[in-house]
């Protein structure tokens, strides 16, 4: 008992000292804050919230066999799985990200169990990245360990904020997906379709827009999943932040150290997937659940992005389509907020 107190209370000085690391061997990067709820539409259930904290690297230019000279050990695989893409040189990079992620039935005032109601489920995650960035290609990988259950502490969040805010408590987290570690790998590319000329006026110089395809993939005993989408964007500095946007939850890519600092931008993303498993489905229950998951998903994305100098606003509205066959709500919603600043 005292050995497993002790190991349990050097954890998270040790996950912070792995995420502080490529930071400090770096020396300046963007940090990004991002906060997801589903309160925006006034409703609570399904994917109800989700917290990110995470950090990216300034952005290198770095030859396309050779990793950047920076590049801190730990990431040395990350980058060696890289695909090798159409531009004789890249702009790279690499992060860490801290995040949490919760999910709910729609009703969380019932105490006792719902077998046809998504579970309660947390996820906590710890999570590294490297990313090749370019004015017409993209690519990025992520490696992500986590845990599911009580050590999530999903629970202890979503009642705290409940509490602080005065809303409703919930009521079942006795029944959550019981406790499993996670390892996910993930891939996401994009590439430009179309991208117009600049025009200039007096509100904003500059202005364009551009059509881009991305796609993404997802593995691990979390989730499998493969999806594909288009990405509509207007504004400015376009070539200067391709890339940055993702579908991978909480990916902020910099925006404050490329070569123009001020940019601004609206945007649109339609995409399709396909699901072939999803632990907060599927997970190990203390009942038998009598739900089936919907293989087919889809999602919709409106938002807009705004950096000036050393810092970054992006701020979206999210719907995608349901998790379960049974469910009786065939599309949910949730709000997206991050806040990003240059270290230096």
């Amino acid at each position: 008992m005292l050995i497993a107190h002790y190991y349990k209370n050097r954890l998270i000085p040790y996950i912070f000292f792995i995420f502080i690391f490529p930071m400090l061997s770096a020396h300046a990067g963007q940090l990004n804050i991002l906060f997801e709820n589903d309160g925006v539409f006034a409703t609570d259930g399904n994917y109800t919230n989700g917290f990110s904290l995470s950090w990216e690297s300034k952005p290198e230019l770095a030859k396309l066999d050779s990793p950047p000279e920076n590049l801190p050990k730990l990431f040395w695989l990350q980058d060696i799985m890289r695909l090798p893409i159409a531009q004789n040189h890249r702009q790279s990079a690499w992060g860490m990200k801290l995040s949490q992620r919760i999910w709910t039935p729609n009703n969380i005032r019932i105490v006792t169990l719902q077998s046809n109601q998504r579970p309660y489920a947390g996820l906590f995650e710890i999570e590294s990245y490297t990313a090749d960035y370019g004015s017409t290609l993209a690519q990025k990988n992520w490696l992500a360990v986590g845990v599911t259950g009580v050590k999530s502490k999903a629970e202890y969040v979503q009642t705290k904020i409940h509490n602080l805010i005065g809303s409703i408590p919930p009521l079942g987290w006795e029944f959550q997906v019981e406790e499993q570690v996670t390892v996910q790998l993930a891939y996401e590319i994009d590439a430009l379709l179309f991208r117009s000329k600049t025009h200039s006026n007096n509100d904003l110089n500059n202005k364009q827009w551009e059509v881009s395809s991305y796609s993404h993939l997802s593995l691990g005993n979390f989730n499998t999943e493969a999806s594909a989408g288009l990405l509509i964007k207007w504004g400015t500095g376009l070539h200067n932040t391709f890339g940055r946007l993702s579908s991978h939850f909480g990916h902020t890519g910099n925006t404050t150290q490329v070569n123009s600092k001020d940019n601004f931008s609206i945007y649109s993303r339609f995409q399709l997937g396909y699901r072939l498993n999803d632990l907060t489905i599927e997970g190990e229950l203390p009942y038998e659940s009598h739900l089936d998951i919907k293989h087919q998903q889809a999602k919709a994305v409106l938002g807009m992005q705004w950096t000036i100098d050393n810092y970054a606003i992006s701020w979206s509205l999210n719907s995608y389509t349901r998790a379960y066959k049974s469910d009786d709500k065939s599309w949910y919603s949730y709000g997206s907020l991050s806040l990003s600043c240059t270290l230096f």
